[in-house]
Parts: C-alpha cells; sequence; structure tokens
C-alpha cells in the first residue's frame, strides 16, 4: 500500500492497482500540470453495481471496495488457497460471505501500513541507551537469540527487548519487517560506500522510536489479518 507514485521496481517489478488513474486532457493547460490530467475513476459503476447487489446493501461506496480487496488479501485462507496461482496471474477477488468485516479490516491495515512511520510505538523495554546520542552504531545490530528473537542488540550497549511472537508472523515480500529493518539500517561497507543508520536518524532516540513503531504495525496487522473471518465460501463435496 502507497500513498505517492510508486517506481515500477518498487517490488521486483511489481503490478499496482491504483484507486484512479490520470489520462491528459485533449486540451492542456500550459501553466497547471494538474488541471491538464484528467482523474478515472478504476471502480467502475458496474463493478459497484454487482457489489451492491451482492451483498444487498445500497450503502457500499467504491472506496468501501478498495478497502474490501486490501482486506481479502490478507485474508489467510484466500492466500494458503490461491498460493500457486499468485505466481503466475492476477490474483481474482472472490465474494467473501462477510463484506463489511473485510472493508473494515482492509481500511485499518491501509492506514497503518502508510501510518507506521508515524505512528504509535510499541512498549519495549530500553537496555542502554545512550544519553541524547547523536551518533550510534548499528554494524553488530543482531537478535540476542536466533530462535526466539525476542530482544534486538543493536550494539554493544544498546537492547531493545520484549518483541513480542506476534512481530514475526507478519511478512512483507519474504521477509518480516523488522527483518527488512535489520537488512536496511546494519552499518556495513560495501564497493567503497557506507550505509550508515545516523545518515537516516536525527539521533539514537529516533532509531529508537522507529524499531518500536515497526513492532507496533507488525503486532496490529496480525491481530488484524488473525481475526479475519473466511473470505471462501465453504465448498461442499
Amino acid at each position: 500500500m502507497t500513498d505517492r507514485m510508486p517506481d515500477i521496481q518498487l517490488i521486483f517489478n511489481g503490478q499496482y492497482f491504483p484507486r484512479y488513474r490520470y489520462k491528459r486532457r485533449e486540451t492542456a493547460d500550459l501553466l497547471d500540470e494538474a488541471a491538464s490530467l484528467e482523474r478515472i475513476d478504476n471502480i467502475p459503476d458496474a463493478a459497484l453495481e454487482r457489489f451492491r447487489v451482492r451483498y444487498a446493501d445500497a450503502t457500499i461506496t467504491k472506496d468501501d471496495i478498495f478497502d474490501y480487496v486490501y482486506g481479502v488479501l490478507h485474508a489467510p485462507d484466500y492466500r494458503a488457497r490461491f498460493a500457486g496461482n499468485f505466481a503466475k496471474e492476477l490474483a481474482r477477488v472472490p465474494f467473501a460471505p462477510d463484506f463489511r468485516a473485510f472493508a473494515d479490516a482492509g481500511k485499518a491495515l491501509a492506514g497503518l501500513h502508510l501510518g507506521y512511520e508515524t505512528g504509535p510505538e510499541y512498549p519495549l523495554a530500553v537496555e542502554g541507551a545512550g544519553e541524547a546520542a547523536r551518533l550510534f552504531d548499528t554494524s553488530y545490530m543482531k537478535w540476542a537469540d536466533k530462535q526466539e528473537k525476542s530482544a534486538l542488540k543493536v550494539n554493544a550497549r544498546l537492547t531493545l527487548s520484549g518483541i513480542p511472537a506476534e512481530a514475526h508472523r507478519y511478512e512483507v515480500n519474504g521477509r518480516t519487517p523488522l527483518g527488512w529493518f535489520i537488512d536496511r539500517y546494519r552499518d556495513y561497507v560495501k564497493d567503497g560506500i557506507r550505509n550508515d543508520a545516523n545518515a537516516w536518524f536525527a539521533d539514537e532516540a529516533a532509531f529508537i522510536a522507529a524499531v518500536k513503531r515497526v513492532v507496533h504495525l507488525s503486532v496490529e496487522t496480525v491481530r488484524i489479518v488473525e481475526a479475519l473471518p473466511k473470505a471462501l465460501e465453504e465448498v461442499a463435496d
């Protein structure tokens, strides 16, 4: 989920399904680029009508359908049933028994995934934080216990503990958000270029807050997803 125009390489030549698309008007405004673009709804009226008829609910909106699709794409039974298909063809969206459950979940997940950089922080225990440390070392960053993964040793001084098991049950493109975080913010030098977390965070406190937010994102996503009802109708033998 993104609220910015994505680069096509964002997720290995991924495909995107935006809420709207834009095309240039025949009469362009040379002074106003935005005015030269016509916004086109990617959810056609026919789809809206089909959802309203299917669920006998005239209050369903196109935004609800967009949220519903995002919710269904997280449904464990749907992902398990069609895991083999997803690598070969576009996902086909089913009519789940409970439309509102998935629309509400999708909206909550979208807000969570878009706002994680400024969202709530999970209450991790912080051991050894420096006093207003401006520069900090992440070259040592690793799990204190590779099996349990409940504590993250940032360096010889700083450890963040109390990471719940739920934080490791959510994956994005084959890796947990914490896994991606550790990989991207570990201090290392490759081909003479240094990857230094200090270039991205104002100080150690900001780095710690970012870890806490990633944990919150993961835990909340798992909570929402695991509370979802079945997305697929039971098929009798």
